[in-house]
């Protein structure tokens, strides 16, 4: 059974109308020239009701957007369908959707049969058919046009017409969680033509929920369906440009140029340059860009327009640049010139107007210039190297090749005088060709210096350098090409010269590496003595400037060192032998042994000593050191050192003598008198053993003694104890080198506690009053008080951890004087006085208030004696 139209309250009417007035814009979803799209059916439905979906329906079947770059997109015959949907069915066909872009005109259209929409069981929508056109030509109207044919709203044929208030219904559905709700529908048609677009949509339905929840009205918005949307705009008029890249090239054309632009039509534009058409012609797609081959042209500035069915664009800028296609060579004069460069070169011929430089393998000449005809080209040859040159007319863009230019080499054709000695300082000519440009002259490849060349370039002047014996190459350096005369010039032997020599000292014994600076040094016949015996291992470098060469054995001080060649000695250099310790013999050494702290005196006896500076025990040097004027013998004090046997060595400036092994003997403790004491400290106790000398501290477990005197010859020690917890502790003499210990070597033991001080001296008869008392002996954990017959249990005390001081809170107590009393382990301590205060007293551990006046003093005594009247009355009654 149909269900019948039904009028809706005001609250839905006001909502659906307010629904239509945002639908009937029609603004085009498109915004750009030309571009077209269409739709067949879009289905967007959704509304929940206490949380749970009770309508979801979301697709779109059926869609076409015209081509960027132009053309057509259609799809055809789609069943309408809703997959996944919750509480939605929907069926028919979209026949055809199709948008299309062209150079003129842009168009959509949609087609759709059959159309039924079911909404929560109901059906909401029927259509037998559906259209809708769009037309944007370039030049004319914009027309939307939209064709309905058997629509019915909730089962009741109902007739909508385009651009006029919607067409409202309802039906009453079930929704759980929704009393008396009702599925309402707006349609609209819209056909929407503007200067630009038009929109054409033929039905558009905006469904809601309405009913009322905890008896509250409410709607629900649940969404939007459309059948047959079409929509277009008007494509663009002429083109326009706005950049052409590169703006310049070459004048015989084939420069690919990008121009960019709008409105330009693929297939449909075209380029040309003062009216000679490019080719190559492609458009990018959307028509803001093409490329295109530039043709050729005159040198000089070109009008490039580009042109559409449309119009033609405001023209671009472009320069026709000279490459050369024009030019024609007939002569080139002279054909041949030095490797230095430097030719001046004419070319003849036609059309050389333009050109801007002439190269040479690559290299651009100097001093260019072309006559205003266009007809003859001077430049400079630039350096190369020997042989046929590639010469080259350069253009803005491009390049003519001329006839090929011959770089001669130079040549070397005499040396005057051709020896000088290793030495260097000869001033040599050299005579040939080409040497115009020359930067140097080599000598086996070492520079020589003050260097000077003939204007002419065939002659030059150079000083040698230092060389090695023997004939070397003689090189004249060039641009382009250098000229080499094999072997030509020797270097004969000359006498050495020496600069310095490095170490200046080493030992006696020899064997050390020196290096000697100088020149005419020469390889394989170089000989070095020092005092007339001769080094080892000589190595001349190259170049003949330095060499090296191991010491020999030289007497301690001063030595003569001297360098020879087949050319003559150098002046002498000096050189120091330094004691090294090679001649030294250690005969004895006493004593022998010592204790780790050091100090022993020791004497080493032997030959040889003098120059020795210090003895190391152990790598550690030894103080006091003397050695005697005959160098026989040392003595040095020990220095601190490990127990055991150490390694004795005699220190000399290039070295060291081994002597005989000094013995370190630990520190020892036999005894320990006292070696008991009360755990206040204050023992004095004397410890002997031996190598005790040099002790540094003492200390009775971890806590060091006090009043430290050490015997001077190391046997004994007195040390005051500090104070200690009861029982046994190690006993360790810190030493330099070892320390000694006496594994429980001293006892506490406990001592009577002592009160120096209470303090505050008095408190309140309610008792909880902190006292602090003062004294000695007080043990951690272990010490009670006894005030007023009281005791304080030893938890209930806090001792300081030096045991010299206790607090205790007092006990409730009648007023009056008391006795405090601290016990321990070791004893009980003497008393100190208390006093219990009644009536108010001033803060605890605060001093007392000033003197009470007699006023006060009778006002305290009045009410003790009321509380005494009122106590005897209390008791009266109880008897």
């Amino acid at each position: 059974m149909r269900t019948v139209l039904r009028r809706t309250t005001s609250a839905a009417t006001a909502l659906l109308v307010t629904s239509l007035a945002t639908l009937t814009l029609g603004t085009p979803a498109l915004a750009a020239p030309g571009d077209a799209s269409a739709r067949g059916v879009v289905v967007d439905l959704s509304a929940e009701v206490a949380g749970i979906a009770v309508i979801s329906a979301d697709a779109t079947i059926g869609t076409a957007t015209a081509p960027a770059a132009g053309g057509t997109d259609t799809e055809t015959l789609l069943a309408v369908a809703v997959p996944g949907a919750v509480g939605v069915t929907a069926s028919g066909t979209v026949e055809e959707v199709t948008a299309t872009r062209a150079a003129d005109s842009s168009s959509a259209s949609s087609s759709v049969n059959g159309l039924n929409l079911t909404v929560l069981g109901i059906d909401v929508l029927d259509a037998a058919e559906v259209t809708a056109t769009a037309v944007c030509p370039q030049v004319g109207a914009t027309s939307a046009d939209t064709t309905l044919v058997g629509l019915e709203l909730f089962g009741s044929a109902v007739t909508l017409t385009a651009n006029t208030p919607a067409v409202v219904g309802s039906a009453g559905v079930l929704v759980p969680g929704l009393l008396d709700a009702s599925l309402n529908a707006s349609l609209t048609r819209v056909e929407t033509t503007t200067a630009t677009g038009a929109t054409a949509i033929t039905v558009r339905a905006v469904l809601t929920l309405s009913g009322s929840v905890l008896g509250v009205p409410t709607t629900i918005p649940v969404g939007t369906v459309i059948v047959a949307e079409a929509l277009c705009e008007r494509p663009s008029a002429a083109p326009t440009t706005a950049t052409i890249t590169p703006d310049e090239g070459p004048q015989s054309g084939g420069q690919t140029v990008t121009i960019t632009g709008t409105g330009f039509i693929p297939g449909g534009t075209t380029v040309t340059f003062d009216g000679v058409p490019a080719t190559d012609v492609t458009v990018a797609p959307g028509g803001t860009s093409l490329t295109a081959v530039t043709p050729p042209g005159a040198v000089g500035p070109a009008e490039v327009v580009v042109g559409t069915v449309n119009g033609t664009a405001a023209p671009l800028g472009y320069t026709y640049l000279a490459d050369g296609s024009a030019a024609t060579i007939t002569g080139l004069t002279p054909t041949s010139g030095p490797t230095v460069g430097g030719t001046t070169v004419t070319i003849t011929g036609t059309g050389f107007t333009g050109a801007a430089g002439v190269d040479f393998d690559g290299l651009p000449g100097t001093g260019f210039t072309v006559n205003p005809a266009g007809t003859t080209i001077t430049v400079v040859t630039p350096p190369n190297p020997a042989g046929p040159a590639l010469v080259e007319l350069v253009f803005p863009a491009g390049r003519v090749t001329a006839p090929t230019f011959t770089y001669l080499g130079p040549t070397i054709t005499s040396i005057v005088p051709d020896t000088g000695p290793t030495a260097g300082g000869t001033t040599v000519t050299i005579t040939g060709t080409g040497f115009t440009g020359a930067t140097g002259v080599t000598f086996d490849g070492t520079p020589g210096t003050n260097v000077t060349v003939n204007p002419g370039g065939t002659s030059l002047t150079v000083v040698t350098p230092p060389g090695q014996v023997g004939p070397v190459d003689v090189t004249v350096l060039l641009p382009g090409a250098d000229a080499t005369a094999p072997d030509g010039f020797t270097y004969v032997a000359a006498a050495p010269t020496v600069a310095s020599i490095t170490p200046n000292a080493g030992p006696q014994s020899g064997g050390q590496t020196v290096t000697i600076t100088g020149t005419g040094f020469v390889p394989g016949d170089t000989t070095v003595t020092f005092d007339g015996t001769p080094a080892t291992n000589v190595t001349v470098a190259p170049g003949g400037t330095s060499l090296t060469a191991v010491t020999p054995p030289g007497a301690v001080g001063p030595a003569v060192v001297l360098v020879a060649t087949g050319g003559g000695t150098a002046a002498p250099l000096d050189y120091t032998y330094l004691a090294d310790g090679s001649a030294a013999t250690v005969t004895g050494l006493t004593p022998t042994s010592g204790p780790t702290s050091g100090g022993t005196t020791v004497t080493v006896t032997g030959t040889g000593f003098t120059g020795a500076t210090g003895v190391t025990f152990d790598g550690v040097p030894g103080t006091g050191f003397t050695v005697n004027p005959g160098g026989t013998t040392i003595t040095v004090v020990t220095p601190p050192n490990t127990a055991g046997p150490a390694d004795v060595r005699l220190v000399f400036p290039a070295g060291t003598a081994t002597a005989p092994v000094f013995t370190y003997v630990a520190p020892t403790i036999t005894s320990i008198v006292p070696d008991t004491g009360p755990t206040t400290g204050g023992t004095t106790v004397t410890i002997t053993g031996t190598g005790l000398t040099g002790a540094t501290g003492v200390n009775f477990g971890n806590t060091p003694g006090t009043n430290l005197v050490v015997n001077p010859d190391g046997t004994s020690l007195t040390v005051v104890t500090p104070p200690g917890s009861p029982g046994t502790v190690d006993v360790t003499v810190l030493l330099p080198g070892d320390d000694v210990t006496a594994p429980d070597g001293f006892t506490y033991e406990p001592a009577p506690p002592r009160i120096d001080t209470v303090n505050p001296g008095q408190g309140p008869t309610g008792g909880g009053t902190t006292v602090t008392v003062g004294g000695s002996g007080f043990v951690p954990g272990g010490t009670t008080v006894t005030i007023c017959g009281t005791t304080i249990p030893a938890d209930q005390v806090t001792v300081a951890p030096d045991g010299r001081s206790l607090t205790f809170r007092t006990p409730p107590c009648a007023a009056g004087d008391t006795t405090v009393v601290v016990s321990t382990a070791g004893g009980t301590s003497n008393g100190s006085t208390f006093r219990y205060l009644g009536g108010i007293l001033p803060v605890t551990g605060d001093a007392m208030l000033a003197p009470l006046t007699v006023g006060v003093l009778l006002a305290l005594l009045g009410t003790v004696l009321v509380v005494l009247t009122r106590r005897r009355h209390r008791a009266g009654r109880i008897g």
